[in-house]
């Protein structure tokens, strides 16, 4: 299965949302209940073995008064330990949508521009039910 979708805003989905559209949503949630506030577009990519979501903007306040000072690297730091702790929580939702397991989920972020990368590597077998 090759398929991908881009959200931007707050537009509800009026079908039955496609997987891709299902993971968007459910990244988006997640962000917006952990991070404070979710990304300005999200952008997911679901092929054979990975996910790839793709999330643009949602520097918080202090993020953005932390680069504006020059303290980017702090900013990288602390979304990278976010990504730790998150990491999780994608890959079980993820894996629900998806019906596979989640053997490893990659992700980076970048301040110019800003964005966050995360792959999530799927296996061969269904999600383990919890």
């Amino acid at each position: 299965m090759d398929e991908s979708v881009e959200i931007t805003g707050d537009a509800p989905e009026r079908r039955e949302p496609s997987a891709t559209a299902r993971i968007a949503n459910a990244v988006a949630s997640a962000y917006k209940t952990h991070y404070g506030k979710g990304p300005e577009s999200l952008k997911v990519h679901y092929t054979g073995d990975a996910v790839f979501v793709l999330l643009r903007g949602g520097f918080s306040v202090v993020e953005g008064s932390l680069w504006a000072k020059g303290q980017g690297t702090a900013v990288r730091d602390q979304r990278r330990a976010f990504g730790d702790m998150i990491a999780p929580l994608l890959s079980e939702a993820v894996g629900e949508v998806v019906d596979r397991g989640v053997v490893a989920v990659l992700s980076d972020t970048s301040q110019d521009p800003d964005l966050t990368g995360i792959i999530l590597v799927l296996s061969d077998a269904p999600a383990d039910p919890a």
